[in-house]
């Protein structure tokens, strides 16, 4: 059974460019323009790991991760923050809300598909 990664950007063109090579490396992807969106797809599908913008409309990344982080259900799931955010600041309160990791923009697909690796393999114990 494929694993699932939830991409969560509010960006059309930017969410295509992070699906892509998850896609093609035999992941089951599930697409959200926004927090709100990603937690309405958590709740029918079962995610194994999230990636995250941090700004976005209606409920941004931070957000999101504390949501999912609260929930009982949902805060086993790996979080990868994909940002443009350089300040240190930005990515050190995702972090220390419950992200796992974080990967600077523009996406670079192999790193991303190694994170996701590294993340799934910790956390379901038996790699992707």
């Amino acid at each position: 059974m494929a694993k699932t990664i939830l991409v969560a950007e509010d960006s059309l063109m930017l969410r295509k460019v992070a699906c892509f090579p998850l896609e093609k490396a035999g992941y089951k992807v599930l697409e959200a323009n926004n927090g709100i969106e990603a937690i309405e797809a958590m709740s029918k599908n079962e995610v194994d790991i999230i990636i995250t913008d941090l700004n976005m409309p209606g409920m941004d990344g931070f957000e999101l991760i504390t949501q999912v982080k609260e929930n009982d259900k949902f805060k086993h799931i790996p979080i990868i923050i994909l940002t443009t955010e350089g300040k240190k600041e930005m990515v050190m309160k995702g972090l220390t809300l419950g992200a796992n990791s974080f990967l600077q923009k523009p996406i670079k697909p192999d790193l991303m598909l190694q994170e996701v690796e590294r993340l799934l393999g910790k956390s379901s114990g038996k790699g992707g």
